[in-house]
């Protein structure tokens, strides 16, 4: 739970910290625009997961990442309520997985064919089981074709069935 708080800190921290030397893209449109702009350019972007009826924040999780000149996704922070991963209630479930989803989406609609990322020891059991029990130790890769899958689930569970 302590990891939770100190991830979101440090996510916030490093997100400010980009915003100074980096682009930073706060829309889709925004994020394409910059690319058109400068190819080669690398984007700071923080994810906000938020929800008016969790009481206790109205922040649920937050990923911070970074574009990379390569045209990859660095997952630097996910990090999700710690009243989420004490599972008080009301419980709540999803929101790690659902964040990773989305940027797979949002990594697919740009042609950004890598999400990686350093795990913790805390975090390796829960990205080892978003990637389907493959074993992750200090470092994952989600690479097009399960971006591709988790773009597609995050559709289906955000839009409903798609056809």
């Amino acid at each position: 739970m302590r990891d939770a708080l100190e991830f979101a800190r440090l996510a916030a921290k490093r997100h400010h910290q980009y915003s100074q030397i980096l682009a930073t893209a706060f829309s889709l449109s925004h994020f394409q625009t910059a690319l058109i702009r400068e190819p080669r350019t690398e984007i700071a972007l923080l994810f906000v997961v938020g929800a008016q009826w969790f009481k206790r924040s109205p922040v649920l999780g937050i990923a911070q990442c970074r574009r990379t000149y390569c045209h990859h996704l660095v997952l630097e922070f996910l990090s999700v309520h710690p009243s989420i991963v004490a599972r008080h209630e009301p419980r709540v479930s999803g929101v790690g997985k659902g964040l990773v989803y989305g940027l797979a989406e949002i990594a697919n609609q740009l042609g950004i064919e890598l999400i990686w990322g350093e795990a913790t020891a805390d975090s390796a059991s829960f990205y080892s089981h978003i990637l389907s029990g493959r074993n992750v130790e200090d470092h994952f890769f989600i690479k097009k074709r399960t971006l591709a899958r988790f773009g597609r689930e995050f559709r289906e569970k955000f839009f409903g069935e798609l056809d």
